[in-house]
């Protein structure tokens, strides 16, 4: 086990230990291609760092950003309508309001089944309490979730 307050680790980047109300957990900031701005990154897992599973979704995550900024922008859009904000053209400006907050990533347990969760979740310029994400189950597009 490694006994280090951080760590650099493809594809998370460097990544801060911490523990907070007996969750441990690694913190640090990542890059999607396509998606601008960076995000914050929380991976739950202990002090040994991100398993290979956890790894692995990321790594598709990575690889599929475009894919799954693409699946994601009429759901991304119909969240916000549903919501009640209103944006000015069609579907593909939904991203002009929506800027990078937090990626999470789950451990196994999180499915049941092994499948590692990976959440891209966003902030929203016309409500800041608005937050939808794009849940991802090991880097493949799922759904969009509300965040609200």
């Amino acid at each position: 086990m490694t006994d280090v307050a951080d760590i650099d680790r493809a594809p998370f980047g460097r990544l801060r230990y911490g523990k907070q109300y007996g969750a441990e957990h690694w913190r640090g900031n990542v890059s999607l291609p396509g998606f601008g701005e960076p995000f914050s990154i929380i991976v739950r897992a202990g002090r040994s760092g991100p398993s290979e599973r956890q790894t692995a979704a990321m790594f598709a995550v990575v690889a599929n950003a475009s894919s799954l900024r693409q699946q994601a922008t009429q759901p991304m859009a119909e969240l916000h309508r549903e919501a009640g904000l209103p944006f000015s053209g069609g579907d593909k400006n939904v991203w002009s309001i929506l800027q990078p907050e937090e990626i999470e990533v789950s451990d196994e347990s999180y499915y049941r089944d092994g499948r590692i969760f990976v959440a891209l979740i966003f902030g929203s310029t016309l409500e800041p309490d608005f937050a939808p994400a794009i849940e991802t189950a090991d880097g493949h597009f799922v759904r969009t979730l509300s965040g609200t």
